[in-house]
């Protein structure tokens, strides 16, 4: 039985089988860049992206030399991203499907990052579990960006149980059927307590307006705690 946060794979296999299009656009996220520039990141740092989607963020990074593997739950998105490497003449062998939530790598990275990815996750014990996650991936002097949409004060909760049925969404000038995917927006004071309680510190904690396809983000750049 899938999980609720896979419901994106079908959404996925929905846009690129009939429109060939990808579903969240063409466009990086600068911001990434920025903040690996900002910890002292180079060419040999070595750096995962959890839930990379399809791939817009990680494809820019390897298309600068950046020493990037990339991470996705849904099969759908990593042949994506494998299909668009190939493309733009990069490697696709740093794509790989995995669910952090239940399975492990067997090395430590110097930087991690996911943009729009713990708000997908509902349940207080998944985002646990993701947070646990870079945690124990993360070298002792490494450093961590968390990307999640909100403004540190809205809040929501979808039903989770609602994952996967069919709903009318608009994709460009068409309104399409596709699953219905989780989200969940928190308080920047529970963004706050979340992180702090997987035993990783914020360095810093901001609003980002230029996260492609959010109107807001709170940005989290976080270390181990030593």
């Amino acid at each position: 039985m899938k999980k609720y946060y896979e419901a994106y794979d079908e959404r996925y296999k929905k846009v690129h089988s009939e429109k060939g299009l990808p579903w969240a656009g063409e466009a990086h996220s600068p911001t990434i860049e920025k903040l690996l520039q900002k910890y002292g990141a180079n060419k040999k740092s070595s750096i995962l992206e959890i839930g990379c989607g399809e791939g817009q963020n990680a494809i820019y990074l390897l298309s600068k030399g950046y020493n990037v593997i990339a991470s996705d739950v849904s099969p759908e998105a990593i042949k994506w991203c494998k299909e668009k490497a190939l493309a733009k003449g990069i490697n696709e062998e740093p794509f790989f499907v995995m669910d952090i939530l239940s399975n492990k790598l067997t090395k430590k990275f110097d930087f991690i990052y996911s943009v729009a990815v713990l708000h997908m996750l509902v349940e207080d014990k998944d985002r646990q579990k993701f947070l646990k996650f870079i945690f124990e991936h993360l070298k002792l002097d490494g450093k961590a960006f968390i990307v999640v949409m909100g403004d540190g004060v809205i809040t929501r909760k979808t039903d989770k149980t609602k994952a996967f049925e069919l709903a009318e969404r608009q994709f460009g000038n068409e309104t399409i059927q596709v699953a219905t995917t989780s989200c969940r927006m928190v308080t920047k004071d529970e963004f706050v307590k979340e992180i702090e309680s997987a035993n990783l510190k914020i360095l810093n904690l901001g609003l980002d307006f230029t996260i492609a396809g959010f109107d807001v983000s709170m940005v989290a750049e976080v270390e181990r705690n030593k």
